[in-house]
């Protein structure tokens, strides 16, 4: 049995999975101070364990945030803005039972690629930010930890600056931030009719109006997921000149096949992917439960390591 946690910018879920299958989950709202967030975390498993009656071998923990040998480095979601033990943190609450933590989408990212556990697999998902993984013959490539930030490649020299301190980031031209921003400005400014209705409405606004607006024909709304789509195809661009993967695997509504900015990221992609390249673009539903089975099958197998290394 082993223990899993995922720690997001909304929610804490935690559960306990057997043999690839989640026996049992919680969940609560995330508090907003980090030491109420170590609480939650404890409690939630402790309820897990106490209505399974086992204790977990290990507890794998995702988390938004950049991890490297088991320290966190960021998590600006979650007020983490310097390196941080969050393992010291909570370890005491688990009996002893070991703790490893990884990224949140890298977690995930194990579930989406044991479909293919033979090659090398990107994936990369379109949220409320940008988040990436690598995976080789079904196992995590970490690096020392970051390996697959694709949000946080450089595209734009002279861009804006980003969160992380970086000017021209991807995740500064594209993601679900951006788009929901770009639909305020097209109402505000009146670019926009369908969108401004919408705002009018009483709607808070949000990548899918934009979506919404360019399928109803709407030329402000199209142009604006073309201009997203061409920075997302210069990123897979990025990610295949630095990884030759056999597939890039696209997470999130937003990328979906028969979405509209999907639809713009697969023309932009067949229009600028390099002549040699033969890596193939596919979507996969985002699985609320993905972060939950990766984050076990990480401890299950850093256990495993652990156990048989020298």
């Amino acid at each position: 049995m082993i223990g899993a946690v995922d720690w997001g910018g909304t929610w804490i879920r935690a559960a306990l999975v057997d043999g690839g299958r989640i026996v049992h989950r919680e969940r609560v709202p995330r508090p907003d101070s980090l030491r109420d967030q170590y609480a939650a975390i404890a409690a939630l498993v402790q309820r897990s364990t106490d209505a399974v009656g086992q204790s977990p071998a290990a507890v794998g923990v995702g988390i938004a945030g950049i991890v490297q040998r088991g320290v966190v480095m960021s998590a600006i979601n979650l007020g983490i803005t310097a390196a941080t033990d969050v393992v010291a943190g909570i370890a005491g609450a688990f009996g002893g039972s070991p703790v490893f933590v990884v990224n949140d989408l890298q977690a995930a990212a194990i579930t989406f690629a044991a479909r293919w556990p033979d090659d090398l697999t990107a994936v990369i998902s379109l949220g409320t930010g940008i988040g990436g993984a690598i995976i080789q013959r079904g196992r995590l490539l970490t690096g020392t930890g970051a390996a697959g930030d694709f949000g946080h490649m450089i595209v734009q020299l002279d861009g804006s600056r980003c969160l992380c301190g970086g000017i021209g980031c991807l995740e500064t031209l594209v993601s679900g931030r951006v788009l929901a921003n770009a639909a305020g400005e097209l109402a505000a400014t009146g670019q926009s009719e369908f969108v401004a209705a919408r705002l009018r409405a009483g709607r808070s606004l949000h990548a899918g109006d934009l979506q919404d607006a360019a399928d109803a024909g709407d030329v402000a709304a199209r142009a604006t997921l073309e201009r997203a789509a061409a920075a997302f195809a210069a990123g897979l661009r990025a990610v295949v000149a630095a990884l030759d993967p056999a597939r890039i695997v696209v997470v999130g509504s937003l990328l979906a096949d028969d979405a509209a900015f999907g639809r713009a990221v697969r023309r932009r992609w067949h229009a600028v992917r390099p002549a040699w390249c033969t890596t193939a673009l596919l979507h996969v539903v985002d699985d609320e439960d993905a972060a939950l089975l990766g984050s076990a099958s990480f401890a299950a197998t850093q256990l495993s390591d652990r156990v048989s290394g020298p």
